[in-house]
């Protein structure tokens, strides 16, 4: 869903986006389910992880593995949107500032092993402070994106409001990860459910009530409140309606994985390879690191019939690089060691003649 859709929109040209096409309103539509299906996915399977570890909080290793991942993922969400041929030249794009969705998925894993030590301290229910993360990061959005933050440096602009070029921004996006580590917790205490069809059926059914009546809901809360944002939300509930269609998703995976025992071991390979599957498509696609890249060549030019095509080829490429990343980086290390020893030599030598003379 992402090499496509990332893909699709980078390239095809504009006088083929049509609102009104089926076929183009469909794509449009699986493209805007893949960013709240991903910060889901990473809720549940963190938490559940988290959990499973069972140990005490200083001694847990997703404790220690979550907050090492969630700031490498910041720094590498940065490094990402580095332009070499920019910094040689001493000039610093402000595109290298801007939040994606590496940054707001570091930040909620920080948030999630915050949470879970905040629920060992104070013996609050952990799935009890996740829905109540998620529940606040959905509410404040308004908030937060009507706000004036002109005082603030602008690398810290990014992260609250999308007026600097900002993808994501972790309000509302975390509330995601956090309502996804909630199901986690509940599989984690009830891990049978996964396998049986009460708990997909129940999650479809909270599904479809939630695209149906979450904005009824929200103006009733508002009726009954008077706060204002339950009726700014219910005007333009994109939130809820897209959470429960990603409540639906999980469920059609869980009767997925009943069914389809025998999962192909390179599947299972693309599956734990997300991160090395979002860098490597980023600088390709996005022409980042040197300048060259898919979007440098052909950015909103190209036909249906040829962003087809080359979505497909794209899908392709990285199943083989999947298939094969085992070697590469094997060789990869080995020549980097190499590299190393050769420029570490060099070194050492000019520094022989430099205090020989």
């Amino acid at each position: 869903m992402m090499l496509q859709g990332h893909f699709t929109d980078a390239l095809l040209a504009d006088a083929f986006r049509d609102p009104d096409n089926l076929l183009f309103s469909s794509w449009k539509y699986l493209r805007g389910m893949t960013a709240p299906l991903f910060f889901f996915a990473s809720g549940l399977i963190f938490t559940f992880l988290l959990l499973r570890d069972g140990r005490p909080l200083s001694a847990n290793k997703r404790v220690h593995k979550g907050l090492r991942r969630g700031f490498q993922l910041i720094v590498i969400g940065y490094a990402l949107r580095l332009c070499f041929p920019q910094l040689l030249s001493g000039y610093i794009s402000p595109n290298l500032f801007r939040v994606d969705v590496l940054h707001c998925i570091g930040l909620a894993l920080i948030g999630l092993v915050a949470l879970y030590a905040i629920s060992r301290w104070s013996r609050l229910p952990y799935a009890l402070l996740l829905v109540a993360g998620g529940g606040l990061a959905f509410f404040f959005y308004f908030d937060m994106r009507d706000g004036q933050y002109a005082a603030l440096p602008v690398v810290l602009q990014n992260y609250l409001v999308r007026d600097h070029g900002s993808v994501f921004t972790p309000v509302p996006w975390v509330g995601y990860t956090f309502l996804g580590g909630t199901l986690g917790t509940l599989l984690h205490y009830k891990r049978e459910w996964a396998f049986s069809h009460v708990l997909p059926a129940v999650l479809v059914a909270l599904g479809v009530l939630m695209d149906q009546y979450s904005s009824n809901w929200l103006m009733s809360l508002y009726h009954g409140t008077g706060v204002q944002t339950f009726k700014d939300h219910a005007y333009f509930n994109f939130l809820l309606i897209r959470l429960g269609h990603v409540l639906v998703v999980v469920a059609l995976f869980m009767w997925l994985a009943q069914a389809w025992r025998n999962i192909p071991p390179l599947l299972l390979k693309i599956g734990s390879e997300t991160l090395a599957i979002y860098e490597v498509h980023y600088v390709l696609l996005y022409s980042t690191w040197f300048g060259i890249g898919l979007s440098a060549l052909w950015a909103h030019s190209l036909t249906p019939v040829q962003t087809f095509i080359g979505a497909l080829t794209f899908l392709v490429f990285f199943v083989v690089l999947i298939a094969y990343i085992d070697r590469i980086r094997a060789i990869w290390r080995s020549k980097s060691r190499w590299a190393f020893r050769l420029s570490r030599v060099a070194i050492r030598r000019r520094y022989h003649r430099w205090a020989y003379r």
